[in-house]
């Protein structure tokens, strides 16, 4: 039996102009249009599409990815599809959040913007980045950097697909650990254009700003199951605030949960929102899975076929 999975993208995918296509298509995504400008404290149109850089700045990049990937996820519910489960990429587990409406849309955008707010003060007061380490091992890429931390703070981030790790952590250990990399096979090790060390131990201040900040925040169960990134397995609901907090902090394992909703069951993924990263990621992981994209207004044709061949409309 076939069962279908949401994948929502994280930051790194954003481009000018993102998901505007689908409300001027669909023009009862406006008032979600003016609420995020009225939240966020700017037009979010006129950063949307302008050109001075500010898309790259993680306090916009979060919130207006996270904004179209919205835009996009409401305009997958008119096709009534049947799902069964929701994952996110780092950011995207906010999408993930709002899809399953464990926070309705205003406590999602306030949080987005409280996350990227601490996200950006951490990038200031501990600098550090990120690099993409291609065709090594996980197990490799780990010791790598257990061997590198004795110039500085770096761990594994991001376990993307079985030949692609993201390092993050401190500048002289992240150089250290590419060198070492390239002098073990791998056959890229390159720096990122990011402007500080993500999910990183560098990130543990946002991660407790954000915990204060949840205390306050009320929320729903989810509609379905959230496979978090810190965990790789679905959200246990009496964990979801310590969980957001470690997450901002700690490794997103997108391999692994590919991996067990595959074991849970899920034959088919769409993933929603700008780009197609993941997309390419989940066919390294497991070529086996049927995945399509709804990122743009004209990937939606395509995917009313792909649903209705797949038996997933309700």
């Amino acid at each position: 039996m076939n069962k279908l999975a949401l994948v929502f993208a994280g930051q790194g995918s954003q481009y000018a102009g993102m998901g505007l296509d689908f409300v001027d298509a669909y023009p009862f995504l406006l008032e979600k249009e003016k609420e995020a400008s009225k939240i966020l404290g700017y037009d979010v149109r006129d950063v949307l599409l302008s050109s001075d850089g500010k898309i790259n700045e993680t306090e916009y990049t979060q919130p207006l990815v996270l904004l179209s990937t919205i835009y996009a996820y409401d305009i997958f519910c008119t096709l009534n599809a049947q799902v069964a489960s929701v994952a996110g990429f780092s950011l995207g587990e906010y999408s993930a959040f709002y899809a399953s409406e464990v926070f309705d849309f205003n406590q999602i955008m306030h949080l987005i913007a409280k996350r990227s707010s601490l996200m950006k003060d951490c990038t200031i007061k501990h600098p550090g980045k990120m690099a993409a380490i291609l065709g090594l091992s996980s197990q490799e890429v780990d010791r790598i950097c257990l061997e590198s931390s004795k110039e500085g703070i770096v761990v594994s981030a991001n376990y993307n697909s079985p030949i692609q790790v993201v390092i993050s952590g401190e500048e002289n250990a992240v150089s250290h650990a590419c060198e070492l990399a390239k002098q073990r096979g791998a056959k890229r090790a390159m720096v990122l254009n990011v402007s500080g060390a993500f999910h990183s131990p560098l990130m543990k201040e946002a991660g407790d700003g954000l915990a204060s900040y949840l205390k306050d925040m009320s929320y729903q169960a989810a509609q379905f199951p959230i496979y978090m990134n810190t965990t790789a397995k679905p959200l246990i609901e009496k964990n979801l605030f310590s969980e957001m907090e470690k997450q901002i902090q700690s490794s997103v394992y997108f391999e692994q949960t590919i991996k067990q909703m595959v074991r849970d069951g899920i034959t088919h993924i769409v993933e929603i929102g700008p780009g197609t990263v993941l997309s390419g990621l989940i066919k390294k992981i497991n070529i086996d899975i049927e995945v399509t994209q709804l990122g743009k207004m004209n990937d939606l044709d395509y995917l009313k076929g792909w649903l209705e061949t797949y038996g997933f409309n309700k």
